[in-house]
């Protein structure tokens, strides 16, 4: 009696070395996809977090500057590009005709001290790198200055129409801007200049 052999096909077990090279392929590019996408929103979340830094440092630095030149009168301008805010000199009484008068000049004006008849301060001073002149229009540019490690701060300041008195008695002469409108700008930007935040503050005097 003859017994059957029943013969089983012969199966190949794993991948061939084409099919490995390809999934290599397939993962390193989802890899790079992945790490780019990653890499993306960690630099868009510390920008934000730069931006707002950078916006409440500049808002910071206005309000000061505001809080110091707040009710100034005049602008004392020197060839050595110092920008000096002053107040008209407080009315008195003449005692002739019984009238209150304010007499030629300008006494310093500080925020900080309330202004009283022959009372004077220091006033608030501001010393810039370069001044110029464009048509009738005085611009003043302060250096880079830094904040701390990572912010640097400009100022710049503008006066457009300025109105001149030219004061050559008393105990403050000089050239002042009596009229014209100041406008302030603050650029402040993070070391590495990647980021910056610009802010614009015009007053009329």
């Amino acid at each position: 009696m003859r017994r059957s052999t029943k013969v089983f096909p012969q199966q190949n077990d794993g991948f061939s070395l084409v099919e490995l090279l390809v999934a290599i392929v397939i993962a390193a590019i989802f890899s790079g996809v992945i790490l780019t996408v990653f890499i993306s929103g960690t630099k868009s979340f510390q920008a934000t977090g730069i931006i707002s830094e950078l916006r409440s440092e500049a808002d910071s630095s206005v309000g000061l500057i505001l809080n110091e030149i707040t009710g100034f009168d005049a602008i004392r301008i020197t060839t050595a590009n110092e920008l000096s805010f002053y107040k008209k000199t407080l009315p008195s009484l003449n005692l002739d005709s019984g009238l209150l008068e304010r007499t030629d000049g300008f006494i310093p004006f500080n925020a900080n001290v309330e202004q009283q008849n022959e009372v004077t301060s220091t006033p608030i001073t501001y010393t810039f790198a370069t001044q110029r002149l464009d048509e009738n229009v005085l611009i003043y540019e302060g250096a880079l200055e830094n904040i701390n490690d990572q912010t640097e701060i400009k100022k710049t300041f503008t006066i457009s129409s300025p109105e001149y008195v030219d004061i050559t008695t008393g105990d403050y002469p000089g050239r002042y801007v009596v009229h014209g409108i100041l406008t302030m700008t603050l650029r402040i930007q993070s070391t590495d200049n990647e980021e910056t935040q610009t802010l614009n503050s015009t007053i009329g005097f």
